[in-house]
């Protein structure tokens, strides 16, 4: 009996650690907005924080405004000039303003041309080493007839680290290419537990 009873209690705490293991689909996936203790640094919230209040100020500037045709914006990425996390790419931060900022409802206004370098790349990657001449000569267009851009969107993230927090500072700029006039620029602070 004495045995009967202890296989039954290894049998019940063997099911109770199986199923104690398994996660909720909201432990699983976290709310995007909520601060996650036990993490350190620039969370999701932050990151949507930060765009959310940067597009629409952006989109009021009167280059844009007052504009009657479409900008070209080239987005260059993102300086990592922080403290606890030199080397960290954060070409998250660019992806999500440049994701909000290419929304269909904004395409009579913006387009956005890749980067010299990917454009290079994917060029190689797909069609070879193409001539600029040969193509010239078969399509009638100039040998670098691509969309120049006239602005170039980038940022720069910051840390001022101290015994016990780190404070952020992610500033985003709109330059002119022509005139390297900067025509916007915003900023996002945060004071995050190390």
């Amino acid at each position: 009996m004495k045995i009967a009873g202890m296989l039954a209690a290894a049998v019940m705490v063997a099911g109770l650690g199986v199923g104690g293991c398994e996660k909720s689909r909201d432990e699983m996936r976290p709310d995007m907005d909520t601060v996650v203790s036990g993490e350190r640094g620039l969370q999701s919230r932050d990151l949507r924080e930060m765009t959310d209040k940067m597009v629409p100020e952006l989109l009021q500037i009167p280059e844009i405004t007052r504009n009657q045709f479409l900008i070209t914006i080239v987005m260059t990425g993102v300086e990592n000039h922080t403290e606890s996390e030199r080397g960290r790419d954060m070409t998250i931060f660019a992806a999500r303003l440049k994701g909000l900022l290419n929304k269909p409802q904004n395409r009579d206004r913006i387009a956005f041309v890749e980067n010299n370098a990917t454009f290079r790349n994917l060029q190689a990657q797909e069609l070879g080493t193409p001539d600029p001449f040969e193509t010239a000569s078969r399509t009638g267009q100039p040998a670098d007839a691509k969309i120049k851009p006239q602005y170039a969107l980038y940022g720069k993230i910051y840390e001022k680290r101290e015994a016990k927090t780190s404070y952020y500072y992610c500033e985003f700029q709109l330059t002119d290419l022509n005139t390297s006039r900067e025509v916007w620029s915003d900023s996002y602070e945060v004071r995050t537990l190390n």
